[in-house]
């Protein structure tokens, strides 16, 4: 876990550097789109290591991608209410991302948390976890 902190820890580091080093509008959007980029990739890659956990549960599978697109939704709708003031105006791209990054990172740690679940509990601990060990 602490290596997978520190690779979230370095990936917001990375974000911080490029918005440090922007000089106009154009690049802060730019820094925005790639810090998204990489918590989707991030987010799609502990997604199916997730839906790899649960082959042969097609139930429980459906959950998680219900779960999952259910969440998108939420996201996007969220992202759009909270940018709802700069609609139309030539930062919107740059705080939509920035909020959609964030939302994603936190759907990360939560992804995390479900791979996590159970390592090294006893059996009834682990039953509670919603992933099979």
């Amino acid at each position: 876990i602490a290596s997978i902190l520190s690779l979230g820890a370095a990936a917001h580091a990375a974000d911080d550097m490029c918005f440090e080093k922007a000089q106009n509008q154009s690049q802060l959007t730019a820094c925005a789109a790639d810090a998204l980029k990489r918590q989707d990739q991030e987010l799609n890659r502990l997604y199916q290591q997730m839906q790899d956990r649960l082959k042969g549960n097609a139930d429980t599978r459906r959950l998680l991608t219900d779960s999952q697109r259910k969440w998108i939704a939420f996201r996007n709708a969220e992202c759009a209410f909270t940018t709802v003031r700069t609609a139309g105006g030539s930062i919107n791209a740059m705080n939509t991302n920035n909020c959609l990054a964030e939302l994603t990172r936190n759907r990360v740690t939560e992804l995390q948390n479900h791979l996590a679940c159970g390592k090294g509990a006893d059996e009834q601990t682990a039953q509670e976890c919603a992933l099979p060990r």
